[in-house]
């Protein structure tokens, strides 16, 4: 049976990194979009033209560029066939994430990584889904995910070829150009992510400790470009440290954004939220599931 480890954090938390990395370390195989492909026409239809037509086309939200290897998030795969992007109860039912997972392990006993920064705050349900996954959860600085998600928006308004391609569905692919079509609706739609984001956040940083911490890494984004092997050494319990900060270091690129300035909300939940991660890292310490990492390995 494969080995499940689910990538979470919200959008722009550096989770596609961290997806990237923890596969490589791991030797595993991870959702891409060459796997979605196989089960959306509109994602097969986007990379026949592009291969027809000799173009490379980037993400929209940033500038990576798009092939079949390209990792992607499973919520799409689950809007394909629920409606819902999360996981819940329709997912569950109609067995999406266990079909998704024997597919990418094949016939061996293979460790699959997936991500969904949509399911951020729902980690119990995953762990309590497939039985042996663990998860490893990045937190980022807050505002500094804010600003580049509204840089992602922005961009996505002229550059928006492989984000439809991603929504299959043609009435809400008409929705979503409307709304990033015009700035007034792409402003409202950032700040409605932005409210969501933040209560989610909240409500992460209470729930965290109750998470069972021997099968939790609790990660920081921000220390991982910091000091790579020692931001790595926080999920030491799930997978080989060494392996793991040397796949960030080769994998990080220099332009690297920080938070241009800082609400007093965001500063808040950003302290509410660094909180939470000392004390699940101290209670993992604690229990002997982590040894103490080295003084650059302390939480920003």
């Amino acid at each position: 049976m494969a080995r499940v480890l689910f990538v979470t954090g919200f959008n722009r938390s550096g989770t596609t990194l961290v997806t990237s990395a923890v596969t490589l370390a791991a030797r595993a195989r991870t959702l891409t979009v060459g796997d979605l492909a196989r089960h959306m026409p509109s994602m097969q239809r986007f990379l026949a033209a592009a291969s027809r037509q000799g173009t490379v086309s980037d993400r929209g939200v940033d500038r990576l560029e798009i092939s079949e290897s390209t990792p992607e998030e499973y919520g799409w795969l689950l809007n394909s066939v629920t409606g819902e992007m999360t996981f819940g109860a329709r997912a569950a039912q109609a067995g999406v994430l266990h079909s998704l997972i024997d597919e990418l392990a094949g016939t061996g006993n293979a460790t699959v990584v997936l991500k969904n920064p949509r399911d951020t705050g729902r980690e119990r349900l995953l762990l309590d889904h497939v039985a042996g996954s663990r998860v490893l959860l990045v937190r980022r600085d807050l505002s500094a995910i804010e600003d580049s998600q509204r840089r992602a928006w922005d961009r996505m308004a002229t550059s928006s070829r492989y984000p439809r391609a991603l929504i299959g569905d043609p009435h809400r692919r008409a929705e979503f150009l409307g709304a990033i079509l015009d700035p007034q609706a792409r402003q409202r739609v950032v700040h409605g992510e932005r409210r969501r984001m933040r209560r989610t956040a909240v409500r992460l940083a209470r729930s965290a400790s109750k998470l069972p911490l021997d099968r939790v890494a609790f990660l920081s984004y921000d220390e991982l470009r910091a000091d790579p092997f020692a931001g790595a050494s926080w999920a030491a319990h799930i997978l080989d440290p060494s392996a793991f900060g040397e796949a960030i270091a080769a994998l990080t690129f220099p332009e690297y954004n920080g938070a241009s300035t800082r609400s007093v909300t965001a500063r808040v939940i950003d302290w509410y939220w660094t909180r939470a991660w000392r004390r699940a890292r101290a209670r993992q310490v604690r229990a002997g599931i982590l040894a103490v990492p080295g003084r650059s390995g302390t939480l920003s």
